[in-house]
This record gives structure tokens, sequence and C-alpha cells, in this order.
């Protein structure tokens, strides 16, 4: 155990664990904890505050403003790497001699810093920023805000070539991976998340459900097309749970009988609006990384529909279903919407779920920044 330190640069505070990115570092925080490992946690605090529930897992935690200065939005350096740069971030890292993990392409305005050569230098990646930008913007409606997607990414296409500077890449899932091997030597890592075993229920469930962070575009984009592509077309009741919906979607709810909104839902009204659902609905426009929703339903809700972009699971297709057109989607919910959810199905989503284990996954990643130990 001894000298088994490991400096973590977040982009934002990981708790609470409330949504994708958020989830992955606190819960990869946790299991590297739990193996020993003694983290020195670095965040940058910006809409959360600082959180105590971390301190139990970490040798030091040191918080960090991010500097949303307007001037940088002309800076050939992405918005969101430039305004996470900071002189205090690398002298915090100067004092502890161990390795980097930068979470994310928006950490890295140090990753290639002469100060750092000798240091063994991670980047987790939790999908392919670029493309993942490109979709935001294609999503967006708001002509500022489709600007800014834009711009950040044809800057953030250029500045991934950076990643060649890491010792290696940490990625989400197997066809990231395979993108990031033209930079650099990819390593796939499963996504950390809460659930150990699979918790659904049988039976059958009283309704459909989507959940997920309603203010990014593409999630809104993904709740529409279900709202006013599919579920307006049939009476199967709709839950539309997530943080922060904009007046629009909320105006679009509205005008159906069968849709609900569940606003800014606590974790255990999420987890209990996922399990008594008959049917998660989860489609998306984005086909890299792994939604950590998708993990969430998989380990806890009864039957699933998604799209090819979600399905990006090993395996999945064996125990989901697929749909592209809303035809489609609305076929599929009418073959579901009364079929029990059995043992049987039960027991062909633990087999399909079992490689998700953070244990191992941390273990991984043990083996890489301490090859030595």
């Amino acid at each position: 155990m001894k000298n088994r330190e490991l400096h973590i640069i977040a982009l934002n505070i990981p708790y609470p664990a409330n949504y994708g990115g958020a989830i992955d570092i606190f819960y990869k925080i946790k299991e590297l904890s739990l193996l020993g490992m003694r983290i020195h946690l670095h965040c940058f605090k910006y809409g959360r505050n600082e959180a105590e529930e971390l301190e139990d897992l970490c040798a030091s935690i040191h918080y960090y403003p991010r500097k949303k200065r307007f001037l940088d939005l002309f800076s050939t350096t992405p918005f969101i790497v430039k305004s996470r740069k900071t002189d205090k971030l690398l002298e915090n890292l100067m004092k502890i001699n161990a390795p980097i993990l930068f979470e994310g392409l928006h950490t890295c305005y140090y990753l290639d810093h002469p100060k750092l050569k000798n240091r063994r230098r991670f980047v987790r990646a939790h999908n392919i920023e670029s493309d993942y930008y490109k979709a935001l913007y294609r999503a967006e409606r708001k002509p500022l805000e489709k600007l800014f997607f834009y711009s950040e990414y044809h800057k953030i296409k250029f500045y991934e070539k950076k990643l060649a500077k890491a010792d290696g890449i940490l990625s989400i899932s197997q066809k990231d991976c395979n993108h990031f091997n033209n930079k650099q030597k990819s390593h796939y890592i499963k996504p950390f998340h809460p659930d150990k075993e699979v918790q659904i229920k049988k039976g059958l469930g009283e309704y459909a459900i989507y959940h997920g962070n309603l203010s990014v575009a593409e999630n809104e984009k993904a709740a529409l097309f279900l709202i006013q592509k599919v579920f307006s077309r049939i009476d199967f009741p709709l839950v539309v749970s997530g943080y922060k919906p904009s007046k629009y979607l909320r105006k679009e709810i509205s005008k159906h009988k069968y849709i609900r909104l569940v606003e800014n839902p606590e974790e255990s009204l999420l987890k209990s609006s996922i399990e008594n659902a008959q049917i998660q609905v989860l489609p998306t426009n984005q086909d890299t990384g792994i939604k950590l929703k998708l993990l969430k339903s998989l380990f806890r809700g009864r039957h699933c529909i998604l799209n090819k972009k979600m399905a990006n699971i090993s395996g999945i297709e064996k125990t989901c279903h697929i749909a592209e057109s809303a035809t489609e989607w609305i076929k599929k919910i009418k073959e579901l919407e009364n079929q029990e959810f059995s043992q049987e199905y039960i027991e062909e989503r633990k087999n399909m779920l079992e490689s998700f284990n953070g244990k191992k996954e941390a273990e991984k990643i043990i083996s890489l920044t301490h090859p030595t130990i």
C-alpha cells in the first residue's frame, strides 16, 4: 500500500452523483479508495457546493473556481478547457509526486505541461467530446448556444490531438476505445456506477419512463421525440423525469393527458419511478460513450426500448428491444405494455451485466497508474 497515491482532477464536484460524469467519477473514487488508494482530489467548483461526503474517501480535496471569462470565448483553446485553467492546480499537483488522472478533456489544460513530464498521466474519456459537441450543436434551438456549441466542436476537434501526450486514455466504451487508439494507447475501463446487483421487480408496471438531465439539449430532443412522435399517438402513460426542464418542454408535456413531468427528482424518487415502470424508453442521438442512465435502467428497470445509438453494450440486444422510427417505437410499446417481466428475463439481464464490476475496473486503473506496485 505504501506510496499508492493518485491525483484525480474532476471537471466539477462529483457529489451528489446525480448525472453521468459525476456518477462515474464519484463511484470510481469510492472503488479506488476501498482498494487502499490515497486520492488527492481536485475539483472545479461551479453550480455545486463543497461536499463533506468526499472527505472520507480522499486524502485531500482542493477546490478551484471555474473562471468563465467572456474573452476566453475567443481563445483557440476550447472554453471548457480554458475556463479550468488555474495556476493553483499546477502548484498543488507539484506538491505530491503521484500519477494524475484527468477526468475528461475539460481538465487537460496542464496535461502536457513541462513540470509534469515525468508523471504518469492518464485521461478518462467519458465520450468523444468533439462528437458530443457536434451533437449538442445540432440539437440546440437557441441561436447563441448553437453558435457556442459549433465553435467548441471545432476547437475540441483540434485540441483532442493533445491527448497523444497522455500515457493512456481510459475509454468508457469499446467503440470509444477503438477511436482513441488512433491518438494514444487506449484502455477500455467500463463505467463506474452505484448498482452492485440487478434489482428488477417481476410482473407489470403501469407506465413508461424517460429520465435524464433535461437541461441538456440532446436529452430534451430525445424527450420531445417521445412526446410528439410516439406517446401523442397512444394512450399508454409516459413519465418524463429529470433536472431543469425548459419552459418549452414543460409546455409540450402539458398538452398531453397521458404524459406527466417529474421535475428535479430526488434520487430515491427516481429509483422507485424506474423500478415501478413497465417500460424504459431510451432514445439518443449521440452514440459515443455509455449513458449512465442506461445502466441504471438495465439494473433496475423492466423492459427497455432503445435505438441503435443507445445500444452500445455487448449483448444488449438479447435483453432489450431496438426501435428507430416512431412507428417502430409505437409497435414495441404496444407489444410490451401488458407483458410481465419474468424471472427468466431477470436472469438474462444479470448475465449481461455481470462484467460491470466496479472493483475489477478500479484494479485495472491501479495496474496502469502504479504498474510496479
